[in-house]
């Protein structure tokens, strides 16, 4: 059975995600209205959140892939990313295998503050955790299914993820 502190890891890599640690960067502060329109600023959201997602699983293959999924992250949600990999790193845990994202609904944009929100359903059931010998100790009852609010900030390359909030779990 995986100690009560890795099951909550766990449960926060797969929705933050696992990388190697660096420093959180101070949130970005937008100068004017970063998008044209509504729909151009979740279009962009979407686009992100599907690529660190991608680095998330492209990650989990190879170590040294690129883009480093973290690069997606500031404040809170790289804060959180870092703790848990120091988590599941301590409790000799990995997880392999890919999480899909199965819809994407917006939320909210202020346009002029660069910011935006999605709900996003994460689909983790292609995922295993795996202990230091590399067993599959995944828990039985894990709910694979997850309903995210995603807030996003702009920055100067493009939108980072700036926190990921479950909403509901074991379906969207």
């Amino acid at each position: 059975m995986i100690p009560r502190f890795a099951a909550v890891a766990l449960a926060l890599a797969l929705v933050v995600g696992v990388a190697t640690g660096c420093r959180p960067e101070p949130a970005p502060s937008p100068t004017g209205p970063v998008f044209a329109s509504e729909d151009e600023a979740f279009a962009a959201a979407e686009e992100t959140y599907r690529a660190y997602v991608d680095a998330l699983n492209d990650r989990r293959v190879d170590e040294s892939s690129r883009p480093d999924p973290q690069s997606f992250l500031i404040g809170e949600a790289l804060e959180v990313d870092i703790d848990t990999q120091r988590r599941l790193d301590e409790s000799g845990l990995t997880l392999t295998g890919s999480t899909s994202v199965a819809s994407v609904d917006p939320v909210s944009t202020e346009l002029d503050a660069g910011s935006v929100r999605l709900d996003v359903c994460l689909d983790s059931s292609g995922t295993r955790v795996l202990n230091g010998a590399g067993e599959d100790v995944t828990p039985n009852d894990r709910d694979s299914i997850s309903l995210l609010t995603v807030a996003f900030l702009s920055s100067g390359s493009g939108l980072l993820i700036e926190s990921s909030t479950t909403k509901v779990v074991g379906g969207c």
